[in-house]
Formats: C-alpha cells, structure tokens, sequence
C-alpha cells in the first residue's frame, strides 16, 4: 500500500500545508519563568521543522502568569515574549512548515488553589479535580469579558511573532471543556443548559481571536471527542459541540479523546486534523485507535483511507 497522499499539500482556510503530517502540541515545561521560549525549546521545534513535518502546533500557552500557576510553558500577556516567538517561528519557516499558536484560558477545576488560597476557577461552583472537598469559583460574566481581552491581546502577539495560525484548546477537561461539558457546566444563565449555551463561552473566544487576526487566519479547535469516563462527553454530545462550533466559524478541528479522569487516553491517543466527514467520526472512535494501536499496519491503512476520502485533512503524533 502507498502513503503519497500523506505527502501531498492541504489547506486549512486559505493555509497551505505542503504535507498532511503534524506535530501534536505537547508541553514541553522548557520556557523561562518571565515566559519566554527558551533557546533549546527554540531548537527543538526548529530541528522537528527540518525532519519535515507540515505543521507544528505548539503547547498550549496561558494567557497569562496567573493562569500558568507555575506552568513552564510561557504565557502571552506581554510583548517581551516577542522576541523568542519570533525566533520559533521564523526558524520553523525557514523548512516550509507551518506553526500554529494555541491558547488556554487555563485548566479550571484541575488546578490548585493559587498562592493566596483562592480555588481554582471553572464553569460552576463545582468540586475541584485534586480536592474533591474544595468547590471551584463560577466564573462570573464581568470575569469572563476580562478574559475576551485577554484573548485578543494573546492573538496580537501570536500574529506580530509570524504564527501562521492560532489554535484553541479545548481539550483535557481544562477550563473551555468544562463549559462544554454537562458534568461540569451547571450554569443556568447563557452560558449553560443547552449544547447552545454550553458552547457560548467558546464562541465567545473564537470571535475574540477573529476580530484580531482577520478573516483569513486559520483558527483551530482542539477537543476531545469522548471523555471515557461516566457521566462524561461522549461522542453523541460532542457531535452536537462540534457542529454548533462549525456553524461559528471554527476552520479545523484537532480532535482527540480523554481527560485528567482517563489520562491514559491523553498519553496515547492517535490525533486526526480536521474531521469534516462527520459520519468519519463515528468509524474513527478512539476505542478503537487505542484497540489497533499495536498493529501500526492496520491502522496506518484505516488512517490513511480516511484521508484519501476526504474525510480528513491530516494525521498528527
């Protein structure tokens, strides 16, 4: 069986990509404490471009230190970030890949109390993930305004270092999939009750981003698509999610499946890019990815049919 068809460009939007392989984001915890990319991160995504991959998505990068909680990922809320984002992505440009930024307004209830002792924040007033006996602060709506400009001051900076996208993180049961989650959101106002309402903090974010980066700037959603726990997201939930989201604006999605209940579904999941087929989705379910995982043979050809037919846009590891 041949694999050209993994070797041939795609779009995202308007975005080029001169193949269909894409590095995962994935934290490296290697930026300095004032949240700038170190040299050696600044490398490691520059040597991952020349081995030739399309695309790079890089970590999740907070909106700000406070978010971060210590989290050596650097964080966007400062133009001194500039100078290092720069260096990424033009080492990144230099072998003709593409990079994208991902945002995070945080992981919510899977975070700890801050120095201070104030608990985490999520969607409700809800149990902490660490700390079942600690409730969560409901983000209030004046808070959740203040995080919009937050988004758009992060998107400046992304696109003023050269990104040629921006991707947001939806994944992992942090904070944006607590708002999309029933077992988490149990808002009464606009921001909950209904796969509508649940998305509206998303959608909140995506227009943010939009109004700053322009009409033709790719903007990527990455979610997962079945939590694998009780009482969690499944597929049919998430189907609802992603095409309320389609019908936004969203230009690809970045879909994967778990969350910190089910770890081993982050640490070992195959992602797939774009999923615009979406009776694709039900024959991808990450059952069974995980159930062939072994057997790259057989699950390089599934892969690779999916693509073929259009029902995907890329393969990402």
């Amino acid at each position: 069986m041949s694999y050209e068809k993994l070797f041939t460009p795609f779009k995202i939007g308007k975005m080029e990509v001169k193949n269909r392989l894409v590095m995962s984001p994935m934290g490296t915890n290697s930026a300095l404490a004032n949240g700038r990319k170190t040299d050696n991160e600044i490398d490691y995504f520059i040597e991952r471009a020349k081995g030739g991959v399309g695309m790079i998505i890089m970590g999740c990068q907070p909106l700000n230190e406070k978010i971060a909680q210590g989290s050596m990922e650097g964080y966007m809320d400062s133009f001194t970030v500039l100078p290092s984002l720069t260096s990424v992505c033009d080492g990144v440009h230099k072998y003709g890949a593409k990079i994208v930024c991902q945002l995070t307004p945080g992981t919510g209830r899977n975070a700890f109390p801050d120095t201070l002792g104030n608990p985490p924040m999520s969607a409700s007033e809800i149990p902490s993930a660490f700390d079942p006996n600690l409730m969560c602060h409901a983000l209030t709506k004046e808070e959740i305004s203040k995080m919009m400009d937050d988004f758009k001051f992060a998107a400046g900076v992304a696109m003023d270092a050269g990104y040629d996208a921006i991707e947001i993180h939806a994944h992992a049961g942090y904070l944006i999939d607590q708002f999309l989650s029933p077992v988490w959101n149990k808002r009464t106002d606009e921001y909950g009750g209904s796969p509508e309402n649940n998305t509206r903090f998303a959608k909140d974010i995506y227009h943010a981003i939009r109004e700053v980066v322009g009409k033709d700037v790719p903007i990527l959603f990455r979610i997962s698509l079945d939590h694998r726990f009780n009482g969690g997201r499944d597929l049919e939930y998430s189907m609802k999610i992603l095409k309320e989201l389609e019908k936004e604006g969203i230009d690809a999605f970045d879909i994967d499946a778990g969350c910190y209940e089910t770890l081993d579904y982050i640490l070992l999941t195959l992602v797939v890019i774009g999923a615009v087929n979406w009776g694709l989705i039900g024959f991808l379910r990450f059952d069974l990815v995980r159930v062939l995982f072994g057997d790259m043979t057989i699950l390089s050809r599934i892969i690779y049919a999916a693509v073929g037919i259009g029902g995907l846009y890329a393969i990402s590891y």
